[in-house]
C-alpha cells in the first residue's frame, strides 16, 4: 500500500438520476491510512458517493482516482482490480444465514480460487479473532446478537486483505451499548491495521470516535469538512443542528428542548 498518500481523490464529481441532482461539484481527498466519516441525512448522497468510490455507478461528470489511478468508467478487467483494493461492511451485515460464520468469512477467498482449504480456515480464524469471535466459526448468523452479526461481517471484509475498507451506517439498527462496541472494534483495527476507513453514517457519536476527518453532505454538496473537532466548533447552522439531532446521548437536552419549545425542528427524528 502507497504510504502517506492520497487513497481516494474525487475531483469535481456529479451526478443525476433523472432531474435529481444528487451530487453536485463533489470535491474530497482522503489520505491513505486514515478514517474519513461521510456524514449527512438521509438523501444527501452518502451512499451514491459511497458506490462511485468503489466503481459500482460512475459519474455524469468529474473523476475518481483511487492510489493515483483513474477509476475506470465501464467494466473490465482494470476496474477489477480498482475494486480488489476496497472491501465493504454493508449496513444490515449482509450474511447468508445458510452458512456457518466461518463460511460467510471465507465467501470471497472461496470465489477467488487462490488459496488452500487450509489457508482459507487460517485466516477465518485469524480474522475472527480480531473482531473478538474466536472459536465462532460453526455458529449460524441466527445464533448471533446485531452487534455480533456485525463483527462477522467487519471479519469477512478483512479477510480479503483490503487497502481500503467502507462501512455503510455500521451503528445502524443497534443499540447504544452494541453501537459503542462497534465504534471501539472500527477504531482499534484503524489503529492496528493501518486501513483506509471510509464510514458513511448518520450517527455523531460514530464520526466523532472513530474518524480522522468528517466531512458533510447537504444537497448533494459538501458543506462542512475537516477534522473533528473543527466539525463540533462549525458555525454553520445546518451542521449545528445535525449535530444535535444526531448524536447518541442527547436524551436529556431532547427533554429539555421539549419543555422550552422553540427548536422544535431539532426533535423531529
Amino acid at each position: 500500500m502507497e504510504k502517506n498518500g492520497i487513497a481516494i481523490d474525487i475531483r469535481q464529481l456529479h451526478r443525476w438520476f433523472g432531474d435529481n441532482h444528487v451530487l453536485s461539484g463533489i470535491d474530497l481527498k482522503i489520505p491513505a491510512g486514515t478514517a474519513t466519516a461521510i456524514v449527512g441525512g438521509s438523501g444527501a448522497g452518502k451512499s451514491v458517493l459511497l458506490k462511485h468510490m468503489v466503481g459500482l455507478l460512475m459519474p455524469d461528470s468529474g473523476s475518481i482516482y483511487i492510489f493515483n489511478h483513474e477509476m475506470p468508467r465501464k467494466a473490465g478487467r482494470e476496474l477489477e482490480e480498482i475494486r480488489r483494493r476496497f472491501a465493504m461492511v454493508f449496513q444490515g451485515s449482509a450474511l447468508l444465514n445458510s452458512l456457518t460464520v466461518g463460511q460467510n468469512v471465507a465467501l470471497g477467498l472461496v470465489e477467488q480460487r487462490k488459496l488452500s482449504p487450509a489457508e482459507i480456515d487460517r485466516i477465518i480464524r485469524e480474522k475472527l479473532a480480531l473482531v473478538g469471535l474466536k472459536g465462532k466459526e460453526s455458529r449460524r448468523p441466527g445464533e448471533l446478537s446485531g452487534g455480533m452479526r456485525k463483527r462477522v461481517a467487519i471479519a469477512r471484509a478483512l479477510a480479503m486483505d483490503p487497502e481500503i475498507i467502507l462501512f455503510d451506517e455500521p451503528t445502524s439498527g443497534l443499540d447504544p451499548v452494541m453501537a459503542e462496541n462497534i465504534d471501539s472494534l472500527i477504531a482499534d483495527l484503524r489503529d492496528r491495521l493501518k486501513k483506509t476507513v471510509v464510514i458513511v453514517t448518520h450517527d455523531m457519536d460514530s464520526a466523532f470516535k472513530i474518524a480522522d476527518g468528517i466531512c458533510m453532505l447537504y444537497e448533494g454538496k459538501i458543506i462542512e469538512q475537516g477534522s473533528p473537532e473543527t466539525f463540533r466548533s462549525s458555525t454553520n447552522p445546518i451542521v449545528e443542528q445535525f449535530i444535535s439531532r444526531f448524536k447518541r446521548h442527547n436524551d436529556r437536552r431532547i427533554e429539555i428542548n421539549r419543555e422550552i419549545g422553540p427548536q422544535k425542528e431539532l426533535l423531529d427524528l
